[in-house]
């Protein structure tokens, strides 16, 4: 097969198109939240953690579990991002030879100011495909993730 044709069938795949466009969105959203927190080091690995985080704290075995990586990964990552200001870590009221992973700011500040910098992506969507279709493709593309998800969970 040459070249030509194969990127004919890549481009024809919508599959590989919408995993394209994701990691596309996903660099361009990393870059807005580096400028959103003037952190010109932080890592797509560092943004993965936050969903894992409470707002009230969580331990870093249980940031772990959840995410289904080692303790040494998360530790790794929680102390860049303490060091980054993102996060802090206080000892655990409940057993005081671990700690909890706290986020640095208000937990749903930070995660605001994160989503409003994804947003902008969102408008530069808008302005370029028009209401109507953004509002179309938002439709077809929130099927998709659902029938996805519905299929994982069986």
């Amino acid at each position: 097969m040459k070249k030509s044709d194969f990127e004919k069938q890549k481009g024809a795949s919508l599959a590989h198109q919408l995993i394209k466009a994701g990691r596309l969105i996903n660099e361009r959203g990393l870059a807005a939240a580096r400028d959103a927190f003037h952190l010109p080091e932080l890592k797509q690995s560092h943004l993965d953690l936050f969903p894992y985080i409470d707002f009230e704290g969580t331990g870093i075995s249980e940031m772990a579990k959840r995410k289904g990586v080692s303790k040494q990964s998360v530790s790794k990552l929680v102390q860049e991002m303490v060091h980054m200001n993102i996060l802090f870590l206080k000892i655990d009221l409940k057993d005081s030879r671990s700690k909890r992973v706290f986020f640095n700011t208000s937990g749903s500040f930070a995660i605001q100011k994160g989503f409003a910098a994804l947003m902008s992506i969102d408008h530069m969507l808008i302005d370029h495909l028009g209401e109507k279709s953004y509002m179309l493709v938002l439709r077809e593309v929130s099927a998709l993730v659902e029938m996805f998800q519905s299929e994982n969970q069986n």
